[in-house]
């Protein structure tokens, strides 16, 4: 594993959500040094209540010039003004030369060498080759081209940024054959888990809860689908948990039907005790084709069957998950998902997730960068 290095990372917010970046670069901690820029956005804001509060939440970080992060001494988080107008030339040099000044002054306060670049953000192609870098690699974990307001230059920039970065890990299989950096070095990089956070569940008698944790929102749930099966299947209670985009005024028509919000992940394990079935019951769009659901090897850590929708990713699981190929049977497979909630299935489940460790995954990545600066010396 790499050691005593500095990464300058952009990603999400640090801390705000466990995301695939947060995870991984964890595994990094404490033998390295972070500096963290917080999210650059990739959606145009709209006049929605939750943008509203986001927009409030950055302006209060730049505002405070939040730089260190309670969670490590070794992370200082940077929260740098950006314009969110990144369709137009200008505003998108602004940003630059503000990012290029605030990273390169943080690195010299410091006193900090050559850094590694690591960034989920796709759009800081005008940024690497600036900052010293001793290598620069792509995190991808989505098509954001796909996203919902999305900013029509994203595609553009990520291509100007592919030319550039060292190397690419992409989480799925069309993104693996549609990123691919100048350097020809790109790099299948699956989920992980952390599998010390989920115990597996115990098999409960009783009524059988279906349960989902995540984002509940038009891109990453097919509500109709959902409200079938719950339709379907008076004698099950389906348990939702996660921050919502939906009008969830809908849910109160159905008795099996509970919502409980948004719940830290530390608490997580603790709301998902209930479940004797995981659904993944994503839409399918080329926002999903290209994803790679995180919550799938979570839910094999609980031991959960799961359920999903015909995601390319998923399938890769084929032989434990219960992969439909349309809605109908999706709902049709629900019940046999039930059947299989015994201890000797569940077990096998738990043992799939502990291949997938998030430290495992940090140390081929680790690998793959101490290989490229290696070559790149000689």
């Amino acid at each position: 594993m790499i050691k005593n290095r500095v990464f300058v990372v952009f990603g999400d917010d640090w801390g705000r959500y466990p995301s695939t970046l947060q995870h991984i670069m964890k595994q990094f901690l404490p033998d390295n040094k972070f500096v963290w820029i917080g999210s650059l956005g990739l959606r145009k804001p709209k006049f929605k209540i939750n943008d509203f509060f986001r927009i409030i939440e950055k302006l209060t970080n730049f505002i405070k010039k939040k730089e260190n992060s309670n969670f490590e001494e070794n992370v200082v988080v940077l929260h740098p003004f950006i314009y969110p107008f990144h369709n137009f030339s200008f505003f998108r040099k602004l940003n630059q030369k503000n990012l290029i000044k605030i990273i390169r002054r943080t690195l010299l306060s410091l006193n900090y060498g050559k850094p590694i670049i690591i960034t989920t953000q796709p759009i800081i192609g005008d940024v690497l080759n600036n900052l010293g870098e001793s290598s620069s690699h792509y995190i991808c974990q989505d098509d954001y081209t796909q996203f919902e307001g999305a900013y029509k230059i994203i595609d553009s920039l990520e291509k100007e940024m592919l030319v550039k970065i060292s190397t690419c890990f992409a989480v799925a299989d069309h993104l693996v054959n549609t990123r691919i950096p100048g350097s020809g070095k790109i790099f299948y990089l699956p989920q992980g888990v952390d599998i010390q956070h989920f115990k597996i569940l115990e098999c409960k008698n009783g009524k059988p809860v279906i349960g989902f944790f995540g984002l509940l929102s038009p891109e990453w749930v097919n509500l109709q689908l959902l409200l079938k099966a719950v339709k379907k299947y008076p004698e099950y209670d389906f348990l939702l948990i996660g921050r919502t985009t939906f009008d969830i005024s809908v849910f109160g028509e159905y008795a099996n039907l509970k919502y409980i919000g948004e719940v830290p992940y530390t608490q997580l394990p603790k709301f998902v005790e209930k479940f004797n079935v995981g659904i993944i019951p994503f839409p399918i769009s080329g926002l999903t084709k290209s994803c790679n659901p995180l919550k799938l090897l979570e839910y094999f850590a609980l031991g959960l069957p799961v359920v999903s929708t015909n995601i390319p990713s998923v399938k890769k699981f084929n032989e434990y998950v219960f992969v439909a190929e349309d809605e109908q049977e999706f709902i049709d497979m629900l019940p046999k998902a039930v059947k299989a909630n015994n201890p000797s299935a569940n077990l096998h489940r738990r043992n799939i997730a502990e291949k997938y460790s998030w430290k495992s995954i940090a140390e081929n990545i680790s690998n793959e960068i101490i290989l490229y600066e290696s070559t790149k010396n000689n």
